[in-house]
């Protein structure tokens, strides 16, 4: 569960770091982000001779939560960090690779959920 001013990691190519959430996309009254859900975040963190800068605003998308993922056959999944991938403002990716694993479900719950598996190198 992100609310807003949680801090995320980003698992992606794009040259962030640390990105900080300052709205949860999809409702007025949304509290809470889950899996899939879209944020808009702002860059606190990157890394030297990134294509992205410290305090611009992005969309991201939530790929990997501490809180529990409950699947259809009834186990449970959660990581060790919340992390996100950044989008631009026209919802396309600011990346070429995903690191780390992404759960097959987020093809299901985001449109750009094949997007980011087929980017991915480890599918859980």
């Amino acid at each position: 569960m992100i609310q807003n001013e949680s801090y995320l990691t980003v698992c992606d190519n794009s040259g962030a770091k640390t990105v900080c959430c300052i709205k949860i996309l999809g409702s007025s009254k949304k509290k809470y982000a889950y899996l899939g859900d879209l944020l808009k975040v702002s860059v606190k963190k990157i890394n030297t001779y990134s294509k992205v800068k410290r305090g611009e605003i992005y969309n991201a998308v939530l790929i990997r939560s501490v809180y529990n993922f409950k699947r259809s056959d009834g186990s449970y999944i959660s990581f060790n960090d919340n992390s996100v991938v950044l989008l631009n403002n026209k919802n396309d990716p600011c990346f070429t690779r995903v690191f780390g694993p992404v759960l097959k479900e987020l093809k299901k719950i985001n449109i750009l959920g094949s997007k980011i598996i087929s980017l991915s190198s480890l599918i859980i």
